[in-house]
This record gives structure tokens, sequence and C-alpha cells, in this order.
């Protein structure tokens, strides 16, 4: 279904930073090899409530950014279900080596910090990164 295929690109779009498997350039293409769908075609405009286009709107914001700043600045400027592509390719992003990490302390000191909050996003990175390092 659209809704598993926009998932598993998600995830993908991390996997592939986390994993170092190559340039931003190319991920697009490098998920389109695993999952059906076009996500190495560019994204235009705003994104509705389908799942896949907020992934591909994500994996176009990668590719096409150089700064968490401007990556932020991107999703943002697409219009309609923004937050949605933000926290798919900022999360991605974080583990880009090309993606330059400029954001404001501000943006993540001014996290809500309830039961799901900056804690607990914090605490989920470092279990992910422990068994990424084994």
């Amino acid at each position: 279904t659209d809704g598993m295929n926009a998932a598993m690109a998600a995830s993908l779009l991390t996997h592939y930073f986390v994993h170092g498997l190559g340039p931003k350039a190319t991920v697009g293409q490098f998920i389109t090899d695993y999952v059906p769908g076009q996500w190495a075609v560019k994204w235009m405009g705003p994104v509705g409530a389908r799942g896949w286009q907020s992934v591909r709107a994500a994996i176009t914001s990668v590719e096409d950014c150089s700064s968490m700043t401007e990556l932020l600045k991107r999703c943002i400027s697409y219009t309609g279900d923004v937050d949605t592509v933000a926290a798919i390719a900022l999360g991605a992003a974080a583990h880009c080596d090309e993606i330059v990490k400029d954001l404001p302390p501000a943006l993540i000191n001014g996290l809500e910090n309830g039961t799901f909050g900056r804690d607990y996003l914090i605490d989920i990175d470092t279990q992910l990164m422990r068994l990424k390092n084994g």
C-alpha cells in the first residue's frame, strides 16, 4: 500500500545516512531501488495528507539543502503538511555529514519536555546509535 511504502521510504532515508551509504544527491534513487514509488522525482508544491507526499518532499529537501536551517525553511516553504515533512527530513539530515548542523540552540532547548518530549527524543537517539555501533 502507499502508506506502507511511505513508511519504508522514510525509514530508508534515515538508514541511508546513519550507515553512510552514499551522497545525499542519490538518496532518492537508493530508496527507489528498494521501495516502489517515485522517490527520486523532485517534489514541488503544497504537501497533502498522503504520507508519500511528505516523504517525497523530505527527500527532495534533504537532497537540495546544505544546512539544517536551510532544510527547515525549505520544508516550511512547501505549505500544507509541513510539520511531517520537517520531522522526516530533519531527523534523517541529523545523520548526514553533508548537512551543516546550524539550528539555533533555542529550537532544541525550547522543545516541550513532556512524556514524549525533548528528553525522550534524546534517549531514543542514544538507543539508536548504540544499536548502530554494536
